[in-house]
């Protein structure tokens, strides 16, 4: 049976203070998901069915691609794990459609996943004047491109992240949160603890999350840090 798109179950998160959206699409489950849970979930994908991680990681960019396609500049900022591939996958496609798009890379490049080298090459081939690195020289050009953009993706960290954010990573979520008019996290914002919904230090605050597979705990239990909420299908087996 063919997956059915176009009829999303919708659940409003709706406390006094706090109001978002929550719309599940090819998901048939509100349950959320901890860090472990979501971690199993991606392993048994790849190492019981034998669905390459990248598959899967080209899957999500899609699923983010869907729910920002009506706008036209972008900044991606992202780091080198698999998270940041995610952005990658994200800005191919978003170059692809004629989006004005930027992306920024925060952290080593050489010392990043085998999926984010392999969307880094891709890129590079494709549009090699898109990419940046940021450091202490250019962070005054990455303020200015977030500032400017019309819709900021955080794929810095994802679900995996158990540490507090410190250094360049923590300078970069704070510029999105001061000077980003509208960010979109990809799985989790980052810097938000997966499980108990704790700032590691600093957080995103984003306007929208794009999850995947299953909401995530944290995000129930903190939603002011991911906004309106998108949990998409990805074809990880149940």
């Amino acid at each position: 049976m063919p997956l059915d798109f176009e009829n999303e179950i919708e659940y409003v998160y709706d406390p006094e203070e706090f109001h978002r959206e929550v719309v599940y699409v090819g998901v048939n489950s509100p349950e959320a998901f901890s860090r472990k849970e979501a971690r199993e979930a991606d392993k048994r994908a790849i190492e019981t069915f034998g669905i390459p991680s990248i598959l899967l990681m080209e899957a999500a960019a899609v699923a983010v691609v869907r729910e920002v396609k009506e706008y036209m500049v972008f900044a991606v900022v992202c780091s080198t794990g698999s998270n940041g591939g995610d952005g990658l996958a994200i800005a191919r496609h978003l170059c692809i459609m004629g989006k004005d798009v930027r992306v920024y890379i925060v952290g080593d490049p050489k010392k990043s996943s085998d999926d984010f080298k392999t969307n880094l090459k891709i890129m590079s081939k494709l549009a090699p004047e898109v990419l940046n690195t940021v450091n202490d020289e250019n962070f005054n050009d990455f303020e200015s491109a977030i500032k400017g953009c019309e819709t900021c993706i955080d794929a810095i960290f994802g679900t995996g992240l158990n540490r507090p954010v410190d250094g360049m990573h923590k300078r970069v979520i704070e510029a999105m949160n001061n000077f980003a008019t509208h960010v979109v996290s990809v799985d989790i914002p980052s810097g938000l603890d997966c499980d108990t919904g704790e700032e590691l230090g600093v957080a995103v605050r984003a306007a929208k999350t794009v999850t995947f597979h299953r909401m995530k705990k944290g995000l129930d239990i903190s939603p002011q840090y991911g906004g309106d909420v998108t949990v998409s299908y990805i074809g990880i087996p149940n």
